[in-house]
């Protein structure tokens, strides 16, 4: 290899993706390399033409801009531009300028694509980051809670294999130790089986049960032999076996106890506790008991099984759309429990009302315990004197049980505890038509999070009202969404010059990527103004952005770019919030880059750069930078 081309290919290694190539392929990419040149304000690829190569900048940078003339990205050393095209078929849609001098490698689109064909890992570099079961959701964002949970239980179930599960160790006595030395040792050790075994060869097992059904049933004497008493016939699993199998045995053969094997030796003994303890972290099983808890003390250790089914769900591989629709689910079971027990306790509401929610939890887009949220519509027959007491009862009930179970007081006090957000129909009415006429920075403020409300207890036709109203003033108040993408605009993403991260300091912690702020919420904060602006019902993200699409507000790329990141961003908050909880840290949502590899970081700064594209766009539809 000449001197030229060693210099090129070492280069090479240093480069993703390129740097997880073997060598021969580094070496033939450094061979097929052409190298330009670009002085400073010089075009490189311009909108309108094809190209036909794939770039990656050696020295200089270069900007991407607009056809308006607003920069996109920027790029530097070692950054690579021209892949978007040439998966276009090679049309430029955006301007590439060299902002310094400027020198480039560049591959012929036939190495480029000969790569995403036969490399998975290129593909996947280039292709951006999917989660399982993405595409599917892409076309069907509404979810249904019991297929979904009954998904997560049985997925979670087939793929835990029974060794991982076992809590009690295998104990051994001879067949002909008295019952009654049994029983101790089964007190002393805390195990509910023995094996019951013959010249070290184990004939059958004997369990707690037994004691009932057999010894003092039939009345047999505490020194009676165990091996009189044991159930011979003995059923095992192998440890490779997944606690799905484990399940169906136990349900087949009625038992409660099931040996473990492994190439004929015994592991230990998987118990029904052993896998009603596994089921306790899963979303179906949580919500079920639930609704059956008769005490606020019930609800609060129920709640904290929440954490565990995040990691569960996280580790599984479920999507980021299933796995906060799960957690909002739990999270809504508990709201209404508590309500129930309210009612239980207080009586019978005096007049109908509707439970309201706001925020993540009424978008179904939570993820771990977040502040409480909530509100109260009552009938307009509402009276304040008559039936003030029992609403504030209700109310501080509902809402102190919400803070035990881990959702927090809201520090804005937007709760049904504040009598501002315990009012009749009409109220509420009066004050969304003061938001939407007057929208001054307090009522965009208010708008924000009153606009995305769900009812889960009580009287859904309140909201539906509301919900009418809402629609006809914004028809007549247009404005109102002007200054809505204006206060979308507020939460940039986090990219500085040539793409490098903005990092913010939060308490004593060193700084970081604020994945809520700046991640979550711009996207969320779009899709209300489009979903506002149709006049869409949904309230999700997601399904808002597929209604603004159906409504000719938002175009198939831009559903499917926003989609992606917002799930992208999502899983990658996931992801961090459940190390945090296994490490016995409190989640958040400050992530350090040096947390993700290098094809993360990339898709990361690629999805940022998504949203300050429509950002922009946002922007120019309404005007938005006109707005003071």
């Amino acid at each position: 290899m000449e001197i030229e081309n060693l210099e090129i290919f070492q280069y090479l290694t240093n480069c993703e993706p390129i740097s997880q190539l073997d060598s021969k392929t580094q070496k033939k990419l450094a061979l097929s390399i052409e190298i330009v040149y670009f002085k400073r304000g010089s075009i490189i690829l311009q909108p309108g033409s094809i190209n036909q190569w794939l770039y990656i900048i050696r020295s200089g940078a270069v900007e991407r801009t607009q056809t308006d003339g607003s920069i996109v990205a920027q790029f530097a050393e070692k950054d690579i531009f021209g892949q978007a095209s040439l998966k276009r078929g090679g049309t430029v849609e955006r301007k590439i300028q060299a902002i310094e001098d400027t020198l480039l490698y560049r591959f012929p689109k036939e190495i480029f694509f000969e790569l995403i064909q036969t490399n998975s890992y290129v593909k996947f570099y280039f292709e951006g980051f999917q989660t399982n079961e993405q595409t599917d959701n892409q076309s069907n964002h509404q979810s249904n809670a019991v297929t979904l949970d009954s998904h997560v239980q049985s997925a979670d179930f087939n793929r835990t294999q029974v060794k991982t599960l076992i809590h009690e160790k295998a104990q051994t006595v001879d067949h002909k130790i008295s019952v009654a030395e049994c029983a101790r040792i089964m007190q002393t050790t805390g195990s509910t089986s023995l094996l019951i075994t013959q010249n070290e060869k184990v004939l059958g097992i004997v369990t707690d049960r037994a004691f009932c059904t057999k010894v003092v049933a039939q009345g047999l004497s505490h020194e009676s032999p165990v091996g009189l008493i044991m159930s011979d016939n003995l059923l095992t699993i192998d440890a490779q076996n997944s606690a799905s199998e484990a399940l169906l045995t136990m349900a087949r053969h009625n038992i409660r106890h099931l040996p473990v094997t492994s190439h004929n030796d015994i592991l230990g003994v998987l118990t029904a506790t052993d896998l009603i303890h596994r089921q306790s972290n899963n979303p179906i099983y949580l919500i079920n008991e639930i609704h059956k808890a008769k005490t606020l003390e019930q609800l609060v250790r129920h709640s904290r099984q929440i954490p565990k089914a995040l990691i569960q769900m996280v580790k599984n591989g479920h999507n980021a759309k299933d796995t906060s629709y799960s957690i909002s689910s739990i999270g809504r079971a508990i709201n209404q429990r508590l309500i129930k027990l309210a009612e239980e306790k207080f009586g019978p509401p005096p007049v109908k009302y509707a439970w309201i929610i706001a925020g993540s939890l009424a978008r179904n887009e939570q993820t771990i315990h977040t502040d409480q949220d909530n509100g109260l519509i009552l009938d307009d027959c509402y009276d304040e004197d008559k039936h003030g007491k029992y609403f504030r009862q209700l109310a501080h009930f509902v809402c102190d049980g919400l803070n035990d179970c881990g959702y927090i007081y809201c520090p804005g006090d937007v709760m049904a505890t504040n009598k501002k957000w315990r009012q009749p129909l009409s109220q509420w009415k009066s004050y969304f038509q003061q938001w939407i006429v007057k929208p001054e920075p307090k009522a965009l403020m208010y708008a924000s999070i009153f606009f995305d409300l769900r009812c889960i207890y009580g009287e859904t036709s309140f909201l539906m009202a509301l919900n009418k109203q809402v629609n006809q003033l914004i028809a007549s108040n247009k404005k109102m969404l002007n200054y809505m993408a204006s206060n979308a605009l507020h939460n940039t993403p986090p990219l500085g010059l040539f793409r490098s991260f903005v990092l913010e300091k939060h308490g004593s912690e060193e700084k970081a990527l604020n994945m809520k702020k700046r991640g979550v919420v711009p996207i969320t904060d779009l899709a209300r103004v489009y979903a506002l602006s149709c006049e869409a019902s949904p309230i999700n993200t997601q399904e808002r952005l597929q209604t603004a699409f159906d409504n000719n507000a938002l175009s198939q790329s831009g559903l499917m770019d926003l989609c992606d990141a917002f799930e992208f961003l999502s899983f990658i908050r996931l992801c961090h919030q459940a190390k945090q909880v296994e490490k016995g840290v409190d989640a958040n949502n400050y992530l350090l880059p040096e947390e993700l590899s290098s094809l993360e970081r990339r898709h990361l700064k690629d999805t940022f750069e998504i949203i300050r594209t429509y950002q922009k766009a946002l922007e120019s539809r309404y005007q938005a930078s006109l707005i003071a």
